[in-house]
Order: structure tokens, then sequence, then C-alpha cells
């Protein structure tokens, strides 16, 4: 299964050294983010708590708990596989 097909909670693309994001929990949401920022989001995530966030002026994003776990391992995933494109 290739990294894209593993994710659920997160849509969007690879390019060259970013990931763009379209989508996250069904909420639509463009953005480019590199490696550093999608871990950073990442460990901002508590399993147990609920989680928002705004991305630009007015994009407020609330993922349900329920959530969390498989978000934060999506973004941690992204990540890595940036790194690996990388070296």
């Amino acid at each position: 299964m290739s990294a894209m097909e593993r994710l659920k909670v997160i849509d969007g693309y690879f390019g060259d050294n970013a990931f763009y994001m379209r989508s996250i929990a069904g909420f639509p949401l463009e953005g480019c983010f590199k490696a550093a920022g999608l871990r950073s989001l990442a460990r901002l995530i508590d399993e147990n708590e609920p989680f928002s966030f705004i991305m630009g002026s007015n994009t407020m994003i609330h993922v349900p708990v329920e959530l969390n776990r498989q978000l934060k391992q999506e973004l941690f995933m992204i990540a890595e596989r940036l790194e690996a494109r990388n070296r």
C-alpha cells in the first residue's frame, strides 16, 4: 500500500520538496507544508483532547477527537516521506 493510499484524514499531494494539502478531515484547506512544519503540527495534537487550529486569516479547522491519532500518524508519515525524498 502506497503512502497516498494510507491517507484517510488528509487529502493532498507531494510536490518537489513539500506536501500540498487540499483538506483535513473533510474541511477544505489549501496549503504547502514542509516536513518540519508537519512535524511541529503533529506534536501539538493530543490524542485525547479536541484539536482546532487556524490556517490563514479565516480558516478554522476542528478535528474530531476520534481522528486525532490517525491525523497525527499521517502528518508524521508525510514528513518522513518528504525527508526521504530530499536526502
